[in-house]
């Protein structure tokens, strides 16, 4: 009998712990739950896309510091816009890149002749129908000058040619050059003249003017106004 009340103390006891940290624990949570009706919501979300298209709105980005009390404080500005081109400062004879001679033959030039003469002066033949000659050397490679047909779309390339007769061709360069321009226009000038005497023809400037010492030196000072423009 003794022993039987001994044991429905002791599972009192352990019944009363239980329900003591049972309930502890209940109000030791440091968030509380709390459940809504039947488990649902009761205003419903309502998650939608617009169609509808807002102006676009220029963002600049700007990039600037400046120290005040040894603290360094820096604004950062963000731009959607179009960087500007950059703009050379062109005078009044600085708004030609171009320097062009033209070699006007007396009946005409024949594609075979042009080929040969290219080949011998090492002026090579490009991707779009023209010739190209390369300076290529101190790390450098760029085009010094080319020579196209005076006849649009300016091929010289027999393949694209209807006829094999040229009534005359362009030798021309473009400025500025990351070389010496003086000395290219040199080059360009020494075989334009060595192409038209070989194979009679005449020289002229893209104005249709006879070529003469007075162009000539006019267009070199031309050059020279982009010394410093590369």
């Amino acid at each position: 009998m003794y022993d039987s009340e001994l044991r429905l103390i002791i599972l009192s006891i352990g019944f009363l712990i239980i329900v003591y940290i049972i309930f502890s624990n209940k109000s030791n949570r440091k968030y509380k739950v709390y459940k809504t009706k039947n488990y649902d919501i009761k205003k419903p979300i309502d998650i939608r896309s617009s169609n509808k298209s807002y102006p676009e709105k220029n963002v600049k980005i700007q990039l600037t510091s400046a120290t005040k009390h040894n603290n360094l404080k820096k604004e950062i500005l963000i731009t959607s816009e179009k960087p500007k081109q950059m703009s050379l400062p062109l005078g009044a004879n600085k708004k030609k890149s171009f320097i062009i001679i033209n070699s006007v033959a007396n009946n005409y030039y024949n594609i075979k002749d042009i080929y040969e003469f290219m080949d011998k002066k090492s002026i090579f033949i490009n991707n779009n129908g023209y010739y190209e000659k390369y300076y290529n050397e101190n790390h450098i490679r760029c085009v010094k000058y080319s020579v196209t047909n005076m006849m649009n779309p300016g091929y010289l390339d027999k393949e694209k040619l209807e006829s094999i007769k040229i009534r005359g061709i362009s030798f021309f360069m473009q400025l500025p050059l990351p070389l010496d321009s003086n000395s290219i226009f040199n080059e360009m000038l020494f075989d334009a003249k060595a192409f038209t005497k070989k194979y009679k023809g005449n020289l002229y400037d893209e104005n249709k003017q006879v070529l003469d010492n007075k162009i000539i030196e006019n267009l070199k000072n031309i050059i020279s106004s982009y010394k410093n423009e590369f």
